[in-house]
């Protein structure tokens, strides 16, 4: 699952098969596909390791801390995400 966090209002936002902005509109991204996404110069992309949250789910407890999973940010040269000229 990719997403991204917008670096003037700190707002984390999945990204859709259509354009999605951050709170303050200077972010927004989108999937081209089921894998590749565009994302504008100012967003900045992070993704989620999908087996992981899936588990993390699967192994949530009642109460106390929640069971983690893994959340990265995605590198600067990424076949997957673009960032487009605005």
């Amino acid at each position: 699952m990719k997403l991204i966090l917008c670096p003037h209002c700190s707002d984390v936002v999945k990204l859709r098969k259509s354009r999605t902005c951050c709170e303050c509109g200077k972010s927004w991204g989108l999937y081209v596909n089921d894998i590749d996404a565009e994302i504008n110069s100012q967003a900045i992309p992070l993704g989620f390791d999908n087996a992981s949250l899936v588990k993390a789910i699967k192994h949530r407890p009642l109460d106390g801390w929640g069971y983690q999973f893994s959340a990265f940010v995605i590198p600067f040269r990424c076949t997957t995400v673009v960032k487009v000229k605005e």
